[in-house]
């Protein structure tokens, strides 16, 4: 069984599709199902401790998606790249998943001192994400954090 790599990063910009005319633009018929998180992840050994930018895009979908089992207690949530230095992942959720993300990131990005943080589980049995690989998602989750 391959080892869990935990990644954490505060989000630092998101954004979320809602017009029709945005949706042409971006040539995608995805009229507020699209929510897209963008940050860096800093200093991290399982990234050579370079600073890598991340983006997680959430893709509603109608019926809810099927999460292949790994093993008796491991779910699929998605895949994630590491290309040209990025992390890319496109992951599809129900509508409830979808709606409570983005009631959460509206409720609280926007706060003084409220951080967002994500954290990621990748499965990988090496020391360092190889350039051009693409690992299983999971475990993903967020919680909101004050400054002290």
């Amino acid at each position: 069984m391959d080892d869990i790599q935990l990644l954490s990063f505060s989000i630092n910009n998101w954004g979320h599709l809602y017009s029709l005319e945005q949706a042409i633009s971006h040539n995608k018929q995805l009229t507020g199902r699209k929510l897209s998180i963008n940050s860096r992840i800093l200093n991290k050994p399982f990234l050579k401790n370079h600073d890598t930018t991340v983006s997680i895009d959430f893709l509603q979908v109608d019926v809810t998606p099927e999460y292949p089992l790994i093993n008796q207690n491991t779910h699929e949530l998605g895949k994630i790249s590491f290309v040209n230095g990025k992390l890319e992942s496109s992951i599809h959720v129900d509508r409830n998943v979808f709606e409570e993300l983005r009631k959460n990131l509206m409720e609280y990005a926007d706060i003084e001192g409220i951080h967002i943080i994500i954290t990621l589980g990748i499965l990988s049995n090496n020391d360092h994400w190889k350039e051009g690989e693409t690992l299983q998602i999971v475990k993903l989750d967020y919680a909101m954090k004050g400054d002290a």
